[in-house]
């Protein structure tokens, strides 16, 4: 395994749901992300695919295809009162960029392990100069 790599929930709901315009551009780079690399999400990112997944495609479908996302092999931070209180400080720091609560939890989290890799087409995201972000739906 190489590096960890943050995979964030918009590439995620590409991936998940077919009928995404985006989908066939990120498939490719997921699955081989999810073959050579550590995959790290906390678990804001599970409640928000599993929210957009319900309300997209229903509570039947939405709930296998987390059934079948919680299989993958993840590296799941748990967001508790410590990483609130980080994230916090994250959102202070980077709001002029447009991150918001939700992208303050991800940036702390891998601020404070190290990492630097995202993949996203969260457009805020692309203005921390610290991140290296891999975007596939601008490679398709």
């Amino acid at each position: 395994m190489s590096a960890i790599l943050t995979i964030d929930t918009n590439i995620w709901a590409y991936y998940m749901d077919n009928d995404c315009p985006e989908h066939q551009s990120v498939v490719g780079p997921v699955e081989k992300a999810l073959k050579s690399e550590q995959i790290a999400i906390n678990t804001i990112i599970v409640m928000e695919l599993a929210h957009f997944l319900v309300k997209s495609l229903g509570a039947p479908i939405g709930g296998e295809k987390m059934d079948e996302f919680l299989r993958f092999p993840l590296v799941i931070t748990d967001f508790d009162y410590r990483h609130a209180l980080g994230a916090i400080e994250t959102l202070k720091k980077y709001s002029h960029l447009g991150i918001g609560g939700r992208d303050a939890t991800l940036l702390a989290m891998m601020e404070g392990a190290g990492d630097k890799r995202i993949m996203t087409h969260d457009e805020a995201l692309k203005k921390v100069d610290w991140l290296e972000c891999i975007d596939p739906v601008k490679l398709a």
